[in-house]
């Protein structure tokens, strides 16, 4: 399979974006809703929050262009699941140990084997592992995939993800209605059926999607998800209206921002520099750093206050610095011993 560097930026920039997510989070809570420190902190965690859908958009363009043509055997299929549970999966439950170690220490946790075997599953001991969760339901559905890319025309498949997405967006609202809470549909995988067949295709179609991405489309992509984004907060918000009445905008939104991105990273591809370098470098490190970086978040949360730093601007900046270089450093020298130990 041909190289993507722009799809590595992506996953970069998405990996940053995580981060912003994570720490403008203790904003939201307690920044005060009228003042213009809410908006300011509230629209940035907004407007990224298509990073998970990129995530697995990334991720489906890859699986198509290495396996939407082949011949898929058992044997095949077999190699592929390990390949994946040896870099996504195994990483993800050492990480959760870790977490889990520094909970029971911190005293968060009861510290018992059933609890950390919950934990693993359903990838809610802290809020990145649910990504996880998510993807390795995609990659264990592969041959469901490889006869979609071979089967199904692109406008059908698409509409159908499209459908399927929605009514996971729906069934929230309509099992309220009889008064039945629906646990954990944020990592189940359906719910993201759009994002997941739109990369599916675009790993298709890549070449002729190439094109439009570079030439005429970047500025119109733009428009767009400012504009649709502008509409899902005036009526979420202004109008009070709820996550489900939005959700056919939201998702036009989200996909429209992974395009932009895409743009972006081909932009990037094309004209090499200094932040390209930076960019191949974030994405080295991306997943771990994912993995790892709210460790860090928790760690301040628990010693902040305790230093008597309470003001949320220091607080945010603090958050920031910490996010944006600890966490590469540890998974730097994780990779430096990794090697030590793979030589020896």
């Amino acid at each position: 399979m041909k190289r993507r560097p722009e799809l590595d930026y992506m996953n970069a920039i998405a990996c940053l974006l995580v981060i912003l997510i994570h720490v403008l989070s203790v904003g939201i809570v307690e920044a005060d809703p009228a003042s213009w420190q809410a908006a300011a902190i509230y629209f940035p965690w907004r407007l990224s929050a298509f990073v998970v859908p990129m995530f697995l958009y990334t991720a489906a363009v890859k699986l198509a262009q290495q396996y939407g043509g082949a011949d898929l055997s058992p044997g095949m299929y077999l190699r592929y699941v390990l390949r994946r549970l040896q870099k996504i999966y195994v990483p993800y439950v050492l990480w959760v140990l870790v977490y889990y170690a520094y909970y029971i220490r911190r005293g968060y946790v009861a510290g018992n084997l059933r609890e950390l075997l919950s934990y693993i599953w359903i990838g809610n001991l802290s809020s990145p592992f649910y990504f996880v969760i998510i993807i390795m339901q995609f990659y264990l559905l592969m041959p469901l995939w490889v006869w979609l890319l071979r089967r199904v025309p692109a406008c059908v498949g698409m509409g159908a993800g499209l459908f399927v997405t929605l009514c996971m967006f729906q069934a929230g609202a309509f099992a309220s209605h009889f008064g039945v809470t629906l646990q954990y549909t944020d990592r189940c995988c359906l719910t993201y059926s759009v994002f997941w067949v739109a990369g599916l295709y675009a790993g298709k179609y890549y070449d002729r999607l190439l094109p439009v991405l570079r030439e005429r489309w970047t500025w119109i992509f733009s428009g767009a998800a400012v504009g649709l984004y502008g509409i899902f907060f005036y009526l979420q918000y202004a109008n009070n209206i709820t996550l489900y009445g939005t959700s056919g905008i939201k998702t036009a939104a989200d996909l429209l921002s992974i395009l932009l991105v895409h743009a972006v990273g081909l932009r990037l591809a094309a004209c090499g520099g200094f932040v390209t370098r930076l960019l191949r470098g974030v994405y080295k490190y991306s997943f771990s750093v994912y993995l790892c970086h709210c460790l860090f978040l928790t760690a301040l949360e628990a010693h902040l206050p305790r230093l008597g730093i309470t003001r949320l601007s220091a607080v945010l900046s603090i958050r920031a610095l910490v996010c944006y270089t600890l966490p590469f450093l540890l998974c730097w020298l994780l990779g430096k011993v990794r090697r030590v130990f793979q030589k020896t």
